[in-house]
């Protein structure tokens, strides 16, 4: 069952609600049919007929002054023009911004919001040139291809805040006049005004990570309990903060204001709905000490205020979510603390569930976790090849299973290929009604817990042989919804080592080589008829005393692995394994020729333009498992620019001991960058860096750290700069800044659940050096709250300092 509650009224195509003047039912007929006919036109693949027809709605609303079908035709027009004239989005977001100068409230407020979404729709699809930016200042930035991700994020927060005023207008502004507009949710009672819809809007972009992938040192975190604290105290409590341009403190005003709005709601639905919309938003983003416990307080508080109304139906189900994710925590050799909130979690659910009259979100989310935590589970491991005539174990993993019924069943050729091909539709009813050797029903082991548990299981001794062990927790094996499990396995005491295409064929137990073993090599082809895989015979063998054999490397094509079905007395062996060579095409083709290769050298690894690169070269030839120099070999050496263009070129002859020399001319007035030296063929290259650079004259140091510190410490790292002539380098401008990263001191054993972490710069600044050519840096170590402490978390602070001289000069230095 997968039932989705629209929590609300949505404008066609935009998502947010606009207001109207349309009078009366005979105008509204009218536009509506306009629009129809609109539809018709895309529908039928005449988008420029369509435009022609939404730009005649556009000139008659704005003639008769209907404000919605104006916001309504511009939207249209956007999406129409996407892909039929040159920066389309650009040109949309100038049109809504000339359409927004004069509008009165609450078309603006509208207005403003959408512009906000263009401008977020503009940056998702450009953000992989965004990030390349950096940061500019002292300029107009008037041209929006100019605009940094900081530029971006503080324009549409600022739209996105104008969308929400006048506050006391848009709370006034009821949906019900606006039907015509309006697809409707089922539960329009969640947003009932204009401005919840446009606060929501605003909050599905403040709550994106995205927007503080770069934050101050300041950044606003969410370190307060007042965070969690129930809905009127939350309300009025204060969040004070440097960082005015957080996405986090804009989030948590705007939940403060939607629950003021609708604190004296007569029906709680709305006020419900967003308080646990801002408890879920703080849970994810809070970083104080105990926030788990602390979100499960605050989710207790509004179940136990409205009890069994239906409004709480999602309250009650995110409880029940919440022990669910503690369930999933629970370590059977390890943390136990959990091992029962599943059981938790189902009392809840059943509790909701149970009361079918309201079939809300809530519901249906209990319903279908419901179904997820009563559903059996099971899986199987056993070995591959086990021993004849003794008994061997499976490994069974289950929940919610009492007991598993279990058959053994012997693997013909037809079986077999049906395993194989797990896509036929025939596969479980097959195996299902195939004929058993044995069967009999494990019980395993009641746990009460409902979390997945482990335990072994016999299986009694069987002879030489291919079987199949087919599993279900139902003893009919039968059924649309029952769950099966199967898994091929051999019986023999055959096995084998191999080295590459070399293998030793052995007794199983004994470890004694297998004399005269029968060996038939199979590899898998295309049959282009069948459009199947064919095992395809490509050699017999038998072994030696030691039981040994070699596959011929002439017989096994390079793209396809084989396999091995092997005989010995009344013992077979027949794996589905592909095996593969792992030698060199190049080094199997040298056995009839040589191959080259040659090994570049220079005089240096960077050259200004202009000058000579001097080189020398070796080369050597060889066949396989043998090499040599190889002695009057002839060839050509290029040069290639930084264009991968060619530039110059070389015959070389190689003496007696197969070297050679070189020059190259470097040419001027081109890119600079990596140059190549490339042999001809391909047979050899280096790269070489050409740059226009000079000696640097000074160098920046610092000094150890000494002391050890934790967080929250004043830190001061001291640099200096020294000139290579000995003297020092006083009152040259320091520009640093201080990184943070983080990194854990024992990642195995968090491997699973790390959080992602990030580099943070927390200070920067300027300062100059003394007359000993010293500096000082000094900062905070500010540790990142978000990431728990149980983790041991180790934050390295990075310092970079960037010194320039009173002649220009810059040099850099860093220190960990």
């Amino acid at each position: 069952m997968n039932m989705k509650t629209l929590k609300c009224p949505l404008l066609l195509l935009v998502g947010i609600i606009v207001s109207t003047t349309i009078t009366n039912a005979q105008t509204t007929k009218m536009y509506t049919a306009e629009w129809k006919k609109t539809d018709s036109l895309v529908a039928k693949g005449l988008p420029q007929s369509a435009l022609a027809e939404v730009k005649k709605i556009y000139q008659r609303a704005k003639k008769e002054g209907q404000e919605a079908q104006v916001i309504k035709a511009l939207v249209y027009q956007a999406g129409l023009q996407q892909q039929t004239r040159e920066e389309s989005e650009v040109k949309a977001i100038r049109e809504t911004e000339a359409e927004l100068k004069g509008q009165k409230e609450p078309v603006s407020s509208i207005l403003q919001s959408y512009l906000a979404t263009l401008y977020w729709q503009y940056f998702q699809r450009n953000r992989w040139k965004l990030y390349e930016r950096t940061n500019t200042a002292g300029y107009s930035k008037e041209d929006m291809a100019t605009w940094t991700i900081d530029d971006f994020h503080a324009r549409i927060t600022e739209l996105y805040r104008q969308s929400l005023q006048p506050r006391q207008l848009l709370q006034d502004t009821k949906l019900a006049p606006y039907e015509a507009i309006i697809v409707k949710g089922n539960a329009r009672a969640l947003r009932p005004t204009l401005y919840d819809l446009l606060a929501h809007k605003a909050l599905e972009y403040f709550r994106n990570d995205e927007l503080e992938v770069s934050k101050p040192a300041y950044a606003f975190e969410i370190d307060s309990d007042a965070a969690f604290a129930p809905a009127i105290q939350f309300a009025s409590a204060s969040f004070p903060t440097r960082d005015t341009l957080s996405a986090k403190h804009q989030a948590l005003t705007i939940y403060q204001e939607l629950i003021r709005l609708h604190a004296d709601d007569p029906k709680p639905d709305a006020l419900i709905d967003v308080d646990l919309e801002r408890l879920q938003f703080v849970k994810e983003h809070a970083t104080l000490p105990g926030a788990d416990s602390l979100y499960k307080e605050a989710l207790e508080v509004i179940t136990a205020k409205y009890g069994s109304q239906h409004a709480a139906d999602e309250a009650w189900y995110l409880l029940a979510a919440f022990h669910e994710e503690r369930a999933s925590e629970y370590e059977p050799l390890g943390d136990t603390t959990y091992r029962y909130d599943r059981v938790k979690a189902k009392e809840i659910l059943e509790r909701v569930v149970k009361d079918s009259t309201d079939k809300t979100e809530g519901w249906t989310s209990s319903y279908n976790l419901l179904q997820e935590i009563n559903r059996k589970i099971f899986s199987f491991e056993v070995e591959k090849v086990n021993v004849p005539g003794q008994p061997f174990r499976a490994l069974v993993r289950y929940r919610n299973i009492p007991a598993l019924h279990l058959r053994l069943i012997k693997a013909d050729k037809s079986l077999k290929d049906l395993l194989e091909r797990r896509d036929d539709d025939r596969y479980w009813s097959v195996l299902a009604g195939a004929t058993p050797l044995r069967s009999w029903t494990q019980p395993l082991p009641p746990t009460g817990d409902l979390q997945l548990h482990t335990v072994e299981v016999k299986i009694d001794a069987l002879p030489v042989g291919e079987y199949i062990l087919l599993a279900s927790p139902e003893a009919s094996f039968k059924g649309k919804n029952t769950p099966l499990g199967a898994r091929m396995l051999f019986v023999s005491n055959i096995s084998y080592i191999t080295n590459n295409d070399q293998f030793s064929v052995l007794h199983r137990e004994s470890g004694q080589p297998l004399n005269n073993a029968s060996v038939q090599v199979y590899q898998q082809q295309y049959d282009y008829k069948t459009s199947r895989n064919q095992r395809v015979s490509i050699g017999n063998y038998k072994t030696d005393r030691n039981g040994y054999f070699a596959v011929e490397k002439k017989k096994v094509q390079h793209s396809y692995g084989y396999s091995l079905d092997i005989t010995h007395g009344e013992d077979r062996l027949n794996l589905d394994d592909n095996l593969y060579h792992y030698y060199s095409y190049e080094g199997e083709r040298s056995g009839k020729e040589d191959r080259k290769a040659i090994y570049f050298f220079t005089d240096r690894s960077i050259y200004r333009p202009g000058q000579v690169v001097h080189f020398k070269g070796i080369a050597v030839a060889g066949k396989e498992k043998e090499s040599r120099v190889a002695a009057g070999y002839e060839t050509t050496i290029f040069l290639q620019d930084a264009n991968g263009e060619e530039a110059d070129s070389l015959q070389v002859r190689t003496n007696e001991f197969g070297s050679f020399n070189g020059k190259f001319q470097l040419p001027q007035n081109l890119l600079n960058g990596e140059f190549c030296i490339v042999a001809e063929k391909d047979e050899g290259r280096t790269q070489i860096s050409v740059e226009e650079y000079k000696r640097p004259k000074f160098l920046v140091e610092f000094k150890p750290v000494q002391e050890s510190y934790k967080a929250g410490d004043s830190i001061t790292v001291t640099g200096s700069a020294k000139s290579y002539a000995g003297n020092v380098v006083d009152g040259a401008k320091v520009v640093y800044r201080v990184v943070r990263e983080p990194r854990f001191l024992y990642p195995w054993l968090f491997w699973r659940w790390l959080p992602r972490t990030e580099r943070m710069e927390i200070t920067h600044g300027e300062t100059t050096t003394d007359p000993e050519g010293g500096f000082s840096v000094t900062f905070k170590a500010i540790p990142d709250l978000s990431i728990d402490k149980k983790m041991d978390p180790v934050f390295d602070f990075r310092v970079y300092a960037d010194v320039t001289d009173i002649n220009g000069e810059t040099r850099s230095g860093e220190q960990l």
